[in-house]
């Protein structure tokens, strides 16, 4: 078993429970994606199964592009303010983190059927439409930054568990590393900490030379994000029945920079020579990239002038994934310090992502406005991992199994024309937990959105703003129950995290 496999306990980036895997995690994140939209359909709360006619379709319901009567360009931009309120140890604190940049982009051209004179315009295929677009899905950008003074543990218990643990499932038994200089190689951190004087050892097993009521801060630097370029084709049958299907190429690019840092006092009893303190820096380094497709296909009914009625489906995305994380430990005491080379794992893996499929009901009022309304379906359990190590596969697909569940999201919407060309919106999104304990059950989201647009006849714009509020956890590191020293009775050492997104949309467009 690879060293990373050990690793699960640790849970870096952990949202949720903490004793899952940690590509387990990974995937989670990569899955909890959203349908790229033009800032209209922001508006709207992305309610857009049923509507068509926005160049959303491109990454939403492909038979929305059957409605286009006219070709039509656009490019989107965006800013977000990701602000995180955090506790720890009964201590509370925040952090922000902004983010500008382009959210989406495309073209689609309008190809009416040819039809010879006197023939009826109104029946059978009346057009094919054709388009591409370029969508964000996911915004990676986060600060997480917590601290406290923590009266159970220290960082130095996790070491000694983790120490206990590689020297049980790779030495059969716990080993002397003053007698057996090799008990601990081939894992990184318990190396680490045993050279730095953090953990010693005797029959019991390992224990830490560090003292509770300790100072603790973890910092957590997160970039990136996930987006998606749309090939996708809609046809009108008769002005009544839309059809559409799409190929999606999906990428990602995740950066997460950890630094924990903690201060003390050591234990006189144990070693006099460490003087009394400590100060220690544990930093972790992941950087992950991948690539994947998925298919898109759906349709849209226009039962009469007032409703139309929407269903369409996502296959899974599958994406191939290189994964490089690092760790390194450096300590100080008062007399000496010890600083080390940081370990580095390279892992590849394939990421099956979860079905979707999404129906939606759309009241267009008049040419006044319009409601819309969504409701969507995915099993996140059904997420799977393959690679070339079956300890991996097994440990993860497992956490995936027993932990994660099926969620229904709900999107509704509605478009109001004040005075001509001159539009105002508004919506909600909500998106349930894909946790199946009751105790991760805060883990939905919930979306709020508003917005305005301007139509004049060949150019247009719109504005809409979007509040996105959901709560985490994150552990820093998480010891065994069953470790000796692990007072179980305290606070623990989860920070309970509260997300604040405000993010502004702007598309332009125009048709020709």
């Amino acid at each position: 078993m690879k060293l990373k496999d050990l690793l699960l306990l640790s849970a870096f980036i952990a949202v949720g429970s903490p004793s899952f895997a940690q590509y387990a995690n990974d995937a989670l994140m990569f899955s909890q994606f959203e349908q790229g939209a033009t800032a209209r359909f922001k508006g709207l709360g992305n309610a857009q199964t049923a509507l068509g006619g926005d160049l959303s379709s491109l990454a939403g319901n492909p038979a929305g592009l059957g409605l286009f009567t006219r070709s039509e360009i656009s490019l989107g931009t965006d800013f977000s303010n990701h602000k995180v309120e955090s506790q720890y140890i009964n201590q509370f604190s925040n952090s922000n983190k902004d983010r500008f940049g382009i959210n989406n982009g495309g073209v689609v051209f309008h190809s009416p059927s040819w039809r010879s004179r006197g023939e009826d315009l109104k029946t059978g295929w009346l057009s094919v439409n054709f388009g591409a677009g370029f969508n964000r899905t996911n915004n990676f950008n986060t600060t997480i930054d917590y601290s406290g003074k923590n009266p159970t543990s220290s960082v130095a218990d996790f070491f000694a568990d983790q120490a206990d643990l590689f020297s049980k499932t790779n030495n059969s038994g716990l080993v002397d590393p003053t007698v057996d200089k090799t008990a601990l190689s081939g894992s990184a951190l318990a190396e680490m900490a045993w050279q730095n004087f953090l953990i010693e050892f005797n029959p019991a097993g390992y224990f830490p030379t560090t003292q509770l009521n300790n100072n603790q801060q973890n910092v957590v630097f997160r970039t990136g994000s996930q987006s998606e370029v749309n090939f996708a084709v809609g046809a009108n049958y008769s002005n009544q029945l839309y059809l559409g299907a799409s190929v999606g190429l999906s990428t990602l690019n995740f950066n997460s920079d950890r630094t924990f840092t903690e201060s003390g006092s050591t234990n006189p009893f144990i070693d006099p020579r460490l003087n009394g303190t400590y100060n220690l820096s544990y930093r972790t380094s992941q950087t992950t990239r991948g690539t994947g497709a998925n298919l898109k296909a759906g349709m849209i009914y226009r039962a009469n002038d007032f409703l139309r009625v929407g269903l369409s489906m996502a296959s899974p995305t599958w994406f191939r994934i290189n994964d490089s994380f690092s760790e390194v430990l450096d300590t100080r005491y008062t007399n000496f310090n010890y600083t080390n080379t940081p370990a580095v794992y390279d892992f590849s893996y394939d990421l099956r992502t979860p079905f979707r499929i999404n129906g939606g009901l759309a009241f267009i009022l008049a040419q006044k406005g319009l409601l819309s309304a969504d409701v969507e379906y995915l099993d996140y359990s059904s997420i799977k991992i393959t690679s070339d190590s079956r300890d991996v596969d097994a440990l993860d697909n497992s956490a995936i199994r027993n932990n994660y569940k099926s969620a229904v999201n709900f999107r509704v919407g509605g478009e109001y024309k004040v005075i001509d060309n001159f539009m105002i919106r508004a919506g909600y999104d909500y998106m349930g937990s894909p946790y199946r304990h009751q105790q991760n059950q805060y883990a939905y989201t919930r979306v709020y959105t508003g917005g305005i647009g301007y139509r004049a006849k060949l150019l247009y714009f719109d504005v809409a703003y979007q509040n996105r509020t959901f709560k985490t956890s994150n552990t820093p590191y998480v010891i065994d129950p069953g470790y000796p020293d692990f007072d179980q009775t305290g606070p623990g050492q989860t920070a309970l995290l509260k997300h604040n997104n405000n993010s502004v949309f702007l598309t332009i467009g125009t048709r020709f």
